[in-house]
């Protein structure tokens, strides 16, 4: 088959998944076009040769999320599809596609529609359409987050989508599953040491100032600070990331799908530090609570880290009774494919 994958560009998490997913496809015969935006995604991307587009990035204020700064920021977006509309057309009707594959990545829903070709949406973001509004959290901006999820994947004639805990029983067209998890996890034998993983996208100077009133040895990873501070040593994103974490006592990091499933699987307790105003990370973050494998604050305290570092063995505990199937995505996702491929579908336009 010839696949159209879009790929977010907002963040890794996506990027790093569709290495793994594209590589698979090509292995099994597949011919696949990467579409994707954002300098960080298109080189990592750059083994599948990406077409370049132009995709929504969100705005972070000290409120949380800004509405209005990530619509201000993606205005040029579209300028950008005036102008390359025909020249990107040309572009897929030349590779002939035969199925639209989307992470999240809306040029490519509108082409599969517009080319009448059979669409799968692969993201964790849909399952915020079958759930309750999180508590604490505003009805219009988790509505509005509903309905960016349904434009950004409208019309799919199969949702692949990645959970950590069932919403909602399987469907023809709604596949819940375990999340994907990249071979260069899969592979890592985790063990516990002496010191906690902590991950951010942006710095924290209240948490860290929490952390150094703590006893305990805190490895930090945000943007490229390096050094030491006392008890909290900073390192670059890099090679020493993964055995980092797979000897970590635990994690302390905002609640990014991508990580939570890496932690999960190694069986690492999880403290959640939620961008506030995103919905997806808020739901995240409750959930590790409520599952019983870490605890969660948008501001954390010396007492809510200290009281969750003396809870690790508990939270062990209840993440080894709790495995996730590595290969679970991926295989749903090969098995929608062939049925699409069997069926032969061909769809009416709906633009």
């Amino acid at each position: 088959m010839n696949i159209v994958y879009g790929v977010s560009g907002e963040g890794l998490g996506h990027v790093f998944e569709a290495i793994q997913v594209a590589a698979r496809l090509r292995a099994l015969g597949h011919q696949v076009k990467v579409l994707t935006y954002g300098e960080r995604a298109l080189d990592s991307l750059a083994a599948f040769a990406p077409t370049r587009i132009e995709g929504i990035n969100l705005v972070f204020d000290e409120d949380g999320m800004s509405i209005g700064g990530t619509t201000k920021r993606n205005l040029h977006i579209l300028g950008f599809f005036w102008r390359n509309w025909s020249r990107l057309r040309r572009e897929l009707e030349a590779f002939r596609p035969d199925v639209f594959l989307t992470a999240y990545e809306p040029y490519t829903m509108i082409m599969a529609h517009v080319l009448r070709r059979p669409l799968v949406s692969m993201d964790n973001q849909n399952e915020l359409l079958h759930l309750p509004r999180p508590k604490g959290a505003k009805w219009m901006g988790f509505r509005v987050v509903q309905l960016a999820t349904m434009a950004a994947t409208h019309g799919a004639d199969v949702y692949v989508i990645k959970t950590y805990a069932r919403s909602r029983p399987d469907s023809r067209r709604f596949r819940f599953v375990d999340p994907l998890i990249q071979e260069e996890i899969q592979q890592i034998t985790p063990s516990v040491g002496d010191h906690v993983v902590v991950y951010l996208t942006k710095p924290n100077p209240p948490l860290i100032a929490v952390l150094r009133s703590l006893p305990d040895r805190f490895i930090v990873y945000c943007h490229d600070q390096t050094g030491e501070d006392g008890n909290v040593t900073y390192r670059r994103r890099g090679p020493t990331f993964l055995p980092d974490l797979a000897s970590a006592r635990a994690i302390i990091a905002t609640t990014g799908f991508s990580l939570i499933a890496d932690a999960l699987y190694l069986g690492k307790p999880y403290f959640g530090v939620p961008l506030r105003r995103q919905f997806e990370q808020a739901y995240n973050a409750r959930f590790l609570a409520q599952a019983g494998f870490g605890a969660f604050s948008e501001s954390p305290t010396r007492a809510e880290i200290a009281t969750f570092l003396e809870h690790l063995p508990d939270y062990r505990a209840k993440l080894l009774r709790s495995p996730l199937n590595p290969r679970q995505q991926l295989d749903v996702l090969l098995g929608v494919l062939a049925e699409l491929e069997r069926a032969g579908l061909h769809r009416p336009p709906i633009l």
